[in-house]
């Protein structure tokens, strides 16, 4: 109802969220639909002061999106993973938000490193809800995406 979607293979709502989007436009469904509006709506509701997303293991098992988000391993209560993963979805929806697009590819620059990695932080794979795991990569496989995504499609709009 809150146009959200539970992912039960990572941290949670972001991840869930960002793949009914994608499998939404793939299939066909216009940008302009209520699934996308209200998809967006969610995720641009979760974003946080620095720019970032963020959620932890906690939403998995609760069910729940999870208020304190990344406050513990990530930053501000953002993290890497959580900011990359609703930019996806974000800017596969055609979202019409460019400021929040851009204050999230700004906190994701903000957090890379000199030599372009990212932090590892808390955990964001999940198996059968309750069993978290680190894909070590996920910190610079998604931030990554997420920030060529914008570059191709944004960069020279904003």
């Amino acid at each position: 109802a809150d146009g959200s979607w539970y992912g039960s293979w990572a941290c949670c709502f972001t991840y869930g969220t960002w793949f009914g989007v994608e499998g939404l436009v793939l299939a066909g469904e216009p940008s302009n639909s209520e699934s996308l509006r209200r998809a967006c709506a969610f995720l641009l509701s979760k974003q946080n002061e620095n720019g970032g997303w963020g959620e932890d293991f906690s939403s998995c098992y609760d069910k729940a999106y999870a208020k304190s988000g990344m406050e513990r391993w990530g930053n501000g209560g953002s993290g890497v993973v959580n900011t990359a993963w609703a930019l996806l979805a974000l800017m596969a929806a055609k979202t019409q938000d460019r400021a929040a697009l851009k204050r999230g590819v700004d906190y994701l620059l903000s957090r890379q490193r000199e030599n372009g990695d990212w932090d590892q932080e808390g955990i964001a794979g999940v198996f059968n809800r309750a069993c978290g795991i680190s894909y070590t990569q996920y910190r610079n496989i998604f931030p990554m995406w997420a920030l060529a995504r914008f570059a191709h499609e944004y960069d020279h709009t904003c």
